[in-house]
């Protein structure tokens, strides 16, 4: 073999060996995430400590502080995480067949109720997602990457709504200006809910989604393109 050909194969043998460290990496950061989570929802966020994470996940408590600087950071990042899957849901809802309209019934359907359920679904899901806003208030400096897409979401379907010459924009008809008035018209519909029943009312979701439907209409009264008459 000569010196080129040892080369590449030591070259090769080097790449193979970072993949290998990397999905290790990713794997002890997913343990470490995954026993947090299962944690915060049994035992709430309070009692949980990061010795406890670090027994579960079956890693040591040093291990823990070399993927997270904290347990703030670990629910900060498992609620970014849930955050994703939400854009995600959302992403599909907007790449799908269905109409303008229908998408963004969905698409704001997916958002407000998947926070409402983990709001509501568990014994503590009430104090996670209390905490997860503290923490996200103190650490607003880091931005909002899935808030972002998601009102670029909504602006890609405001747009497709005009060029179908079935919505017609407010203002200056900037669909990224529409997208951020639309979000804006439902944060009273997220925790701490300010127009809303108590997360103890049995009936608080069906109360919510008759509520979201008849915000919806009214806004998309005012985006339908008008006929002259």
């Amino acid at each position: 073999m000569g010196v080129r050909e040892e080369n590449r194969v030591a070259g090769a043998a080097t790449d193979t060996s970072e993949a290998t460290l990397a999905h290790r990496d990713c794997e002890t950061k997913r343990a470490i995430m995954d026993a947090a989570r299962r944690r915060f929802l049994h035992y709430g966020y309070k009692k949980t400590t990061i010795d406890d994470i670090a027994l579960d996940a079956g890693v040591g408590k040093g291990t823990v502080y070399l993927y997270f600087e904290s347990k703030e950071d670990i629910l900060f990042k498992i609620a970014r995480d849930v955050k994703g899957n939400i854009t995600e849901q959302m992403r599909c809802i907007a790449s799908s067949l269905a109409t303008p309209e229908e998408k963004l019934r969905r698409m704001v359907l997916a958002k407000i109720l998947s926070v409402h359920d983990a709001y509501t679904s568990t014994a503590h899901g009430v104090e996670l997602l209390d905490m997860a806003m503290e923490i996200k208030m103190a650490k607003c400096g880091r931005g909002d990457y899935e808030q972002e897409a998601q009102q670029s979401l909504f602006a890609d379907v405001l747009r497709e709504g005009v060029s179908r010459g079935q919505f017609s924009l407010p203002g200056d008809g900037n669909a990224e200006t529409a997208a951020r008035q639309l979000m804006l018209a439902f944060a009273g519909f997220f925790p701490p809910y300010t127009n809303l029943c108590g997360e103890s009312d049995s009936r608080c979701r069906v109360s919510m989604e008759s509520r979201i439907g008849s915000m919806l209409e009214f806004l998309l009264h005012g985006l339908r393109r008008r006929t002259p008459g």
